[in-house]
């Protein structure tokens, strides 16, 4: 899965970054919440750090081009055809395919290169997105922690685990059985992935490449939507479409602030780009602008605009 990152002009505080005031609202939760009978689940402090440095990161970048699609801009306005192929898709919307180092750490890296607008291009530029790839997973552990329980209950912890093991050629899955041993096993698997290396130079073990879990938690990390255009390797059969869209939800008697994934499958496009076009008009989005990924083969890419 990659990101759609590009132009609209000079960076001002208010574009692609954390919103400070939601990230204060989060900690403490807002009056209304407060006196709703139904406990909320607060953002603990450590996501919260996580999210700042982010911003930080965000608000130090020195380029100015950080692509927006305005729906002012008039390429957004064309409807999306239904049926249309990878390639038709990108050529319309002016996209090129913008590739990360392969590493294993290729849906880090997209989200990072979408953030800051930046590629792999300059040893200043390398620093910077290995930085915030970094940031990223601590915050990916960080997004687990909170409402733990709630999210990822011993059932769901099994899945994950089983999955994971999957991609691992000639292992025999192994099932843990009881919710000790499931959570044991399930905060090794996302400490594993924080720990990971970032480095341009190193390779990431296959457990401990990005997925589902780790785009919903980069979607509730950095509180925006992650938008997925899941492609063909040679770009000329009609994609499919995910969405991790953060909402907050009552689950399990509490409320919370959590990301829901949607698969949109590619004769429903529409629906997909309806939401992306909904997000760029809703004002609480444009500071936090959606997250674009190509997601080929195993392999995640951002995109760029001509």
């Amino acid at each position: 899965m990659y990101s759609i990152t590009a132009h609209s002009g000079a960076k001002t505080d208010g574009e692609n970054n954390l919103d400070i005031s939601k990230l204060k609202k989060q900690v403490a939760g807002t009056s209304s919440q407060r006196a709703n009978a139904v406990p909320f689940i607060a953002f603990p402090a450590p996501l919260v750090e996580q999210q700042y440095l982010i911003a930080d990161l965000i608000k130090g970048s020195h380029d100015s081009k950080v692509f927006v699609p305005f729906c002012t801009d008039s390429r957004w306005q064309i409807p999306m055809q239904i049926g249309m192929t990878g390639a038709e898709f990108l050529a319309q919307y002016g996209l090129q395919i913008a590739p990360t180092p392969a590493t294993g750490n290729g849906q880090y890296y997209a989200v990072a290169m979408s953030l800051l607008d930046i590629q792999f291009d300059t040893s200043n530029h390398i620093e910077e997105l290995e930085q915030m790839t970094r940031h990223l997973k601590e915050g990916i552990k960080q997004a687990s922690r909170h409402a733990y329980e709630v999210e990822f209950p011993h059932d769901i912890r099994q899945a994950i685990l089983v999955s994971t093991q999957l991609d691992i050629d000639d292992q025999e899955l192994k099932v843990p059985e009881t919710a000790e041993e499931s959570n044991l096993l399930f905060q090794q698997y996302i400490d594993d992935i924080a720990r990971s290396p970032s480095s341009i130079s190193s390779y990431v073990p296959v457990e401990q490449w990005g997925t589902e879990v780790t785009l919903r938690m980069m979607a509730k990390l950095l509180q925006q939507p992650i938008f997925v255009i899941i492609a063909s390797p040679d770009l000329q059969a009609t994609p499919n479409f995910q969405v991790y869209q953060p909402e907050r939800v009552a689950k399990s008697g509490f409320m919370l602030d959590t990301v829901e994934a949607y698969y949109i499958a590619g004769s429903k496009s529409e629906q997909w780009f309806s939401r992306l076009q909904h997000v760029c008009r809703d004002s609480d989005s444009m500071t936090n602008s959606p997250i674009v990924l190509l997601y080929i083969n195993f392999y995640y890419s951002a995109l760029s605009c001509n």
